[in-house]
């Protein structure tokens, strides 16, 4: 049993490999439900190149890594504490704060779209729809109360019918084929950068989630089938976004058309007859009721880790005593998807994205350190290739991230940056506060008595600042000629530029500044703490 089921009452339950495959592939997928968007926005034949390319240079260097990572350090909390273990306490928190405020955004993201589904089916008013979150956020927060094995279950039986419903799709679609599914390869009015940048952007949201599962590995009997599951499961996704995207292209055309609220696979469901293209509209629903629950478990784990390491209130630690279920955390969850849920899905989604990219970059950081500096020893899963190679390929999601950072828009950098930022002003509050990890080992996690930070981490502070200060140069020059005249009212972007144009002077300061201050009189390793060797 480990330190925190003792401490906490977090327990066990019986989960088969069937079951965590079903949980990945609900986590990360649940259906093809998003790519209608990429059609119009990349057009056809890109498109159908990036569900093969985002993945191989997104999802799989991603997947080993969690793969390995989940192997070799199988700890509730997963991501963080790989993250903490490998890079030190404050890029930990870090790591676990922008993933669980991201989090939050993605989980209610799915129930604002399975209304959308139920609107556009069954045409209900404002306050209905309304109605209808509350009452999704309802049933499957108790369906989280009652344990992960339960919510391993649903999610399975819901992701076994998405695949059907989707296999018949595809077969009634390329029964009625009449045209190529890859022309035109882009659209006419958009350059071939334009087009990627849009479909990047929907891709990565898509291929997202790789690591979900492993936030939750204490609560399992087996946690070792984790990454095996990865490795059925990331297949099974891309066939599911590629197969019926083509057989819906081919069948129907209209590529314009396409859209979450225009024409998608439950157009070409209606060739089945009302029965089937009934059947398949609650499938949809489904379909994203089973990412909300999967992922209502994901994120609640988030700030009960962290909790339990004293860098959050210690209420966020409380487990039902009969289940074992960190009941808290749960009802956080749901409580803030009421307020969440009256916000639009593109808003939702911007919230979710950017705090992933750099989230899942401390991921892959801490995965290539395990793997140069040999920090634990090898889990039952290891990719057999060498560590050169090996780091390599799980740098390639920090490319993607980056070009994903500035062909997004210079709305959406502005509020990363917010986003980010809030991480280590976060930190200095509650490690002062709580103690952190001091609380628990002093002689490892020693604190400077003077700043009641840990060793160095006025320098890391100084390096988030430093970074955000190049990253908003690029965007200065970038900005103007991609983004700005043709997408927002000019005094709206000269204020976007204005923003970015603080930042690097106010930050880029003050963290040259804090790192040269930081190095002097409060020395420590830049990346990690020197007693988390």
């Amino acid at each position: 049993m480990s330190d925190l089921q003792n401490t906490t009452g977090l327990k066990r339950h019986k989960v088969g490999l069937l079951a965590i495959v079903g949980t990945i592939y609900s986590l990360t997928a649940a259906g093809a439900y998003g790519i209608e968007d990429m059609v119009p926005a990349a057009g056809p034949g890109l498109c159908m190149v990036m569900l093969v390319v985002i993945p191989i240079v997104w999802a799989y260097p991603q997947a080993f890594v969690c793969a390995e990572m989940g192997s070799a350090i199988p700890a509730e909390g997963g991501p963080y504490k790989w993250v903490q273990e490998t890079c030190g306490e404050f890029w930990g928190f870090q790591m676990g704060w922008w993933r669980t405020i991201g989090g939050y955004f993605n989980t209610i993201t799915f129930v604002v779209l399975a209304a959308g589904y139920m609107t556009s089916a069954f045409g209900l008013t404002s306050t209905q729809e309304y109605a209808m979150k509350i009452a999704f956020i309802v049933i499957f927060t108790i369906v989280n109360l009652r344990g992960i094995k339960d919510v391993a279950i649903i999610n399975t039986i819901i992701s076994i019918s998405i695949l059907v419903s989707f296999a018949i799709v595809a077969v009634l679609g390329f029964a009625h084929y009449h045209q190529s599914p890859v022309e035109p390869f882009i659209p006419e009015n958009q350059t071939l950068i334009e087009s990627i940048g849009n479909a990047l952007a929907i891709g990565m949201w898509m291929y997202g989630g790789m690591e979900a599962m492993s936030i939750m590995t204490e609560e399992l009997d087996r946690p070792q089938l984790i990454p095996k599951a990865l490795m059925i499961a990331i297949p099974l996704i891309i066939l599911t976004y590629m197969i019926p995207t083509m057989a819906g292209l081919c069948s129907l055309g209209d590529w314009q058309q396409w859209g979450s609220e225009g024409m998608s696979y439950q157009d070409v469901a209606a060739f089945g007859g009302p029965i089937f293209y009934s059947f398949f509209i609650i499938v949809a629903v489904l379909s994203n009721i089973s990412l909300f629950n999967g992922y209502i478990a994901s994120t609640s784990r988030g700030f009960f880790v962290m909790a339990a390491d004293n860098l959050c209130p210690k209420f966020l630690v409380k487990c039902d005593k009969k289940r074992g279920v960190p009941y808290v955390g749960v009802l956080t969850v749901a409580i803030v998807g009421f307020f969440l849920c009256t916000f639009d899905f593109s808003s939702l989604v911007v919230g979710t994205v950017m705090m992933s990219i750099f989230a899942s970059s401390l991921t892959q950081i801490s995965g290539i350190i395990r793997r140069v500096r040999k920090t634990h020893a090898d889990g039952p899963f290891k990719l057999k290739v060498k560590d050169t190679l090996f780091v390599a390929y799980s740098a390639v999601p920090f490319l993607v991230g980056f070009i994903a950072i500035y062909l997004s828009g210079t709305h959406d950098f502005v509020y990363s940056i917010c986003g980010i930022m809030s991480g280590p002003l976060i930190y200095i509050i509650l490690k002062a506060a709580k103690g952190g990890l001091t609380k628990i080992n002093p002689k490892r996690f020693p604190t400077n008595p003077k700043t009641k930070l840990a060793p160095g981490d006025i320098s890391r502070i100084g390096l988030i600042l430093v970074m955000w200060a190049i990253l908003g140069v690029l965007a200065v020059l970038w900005f103007p000629s991609f983004d700005g005249a043709d997408n927002y009212d000019p005094g709206v972007f000269n204020h976007y530029l204005l923003a970015i144009k603080l930042i690097i002077g106010i930050g880029g300061v003050l963290g040259v500044v804090l790192m040269i201050f930081g190095r002097k009189k409060d020395p420590a390793k830049l990346f990690w703490c020197e007693k988390n060797d």
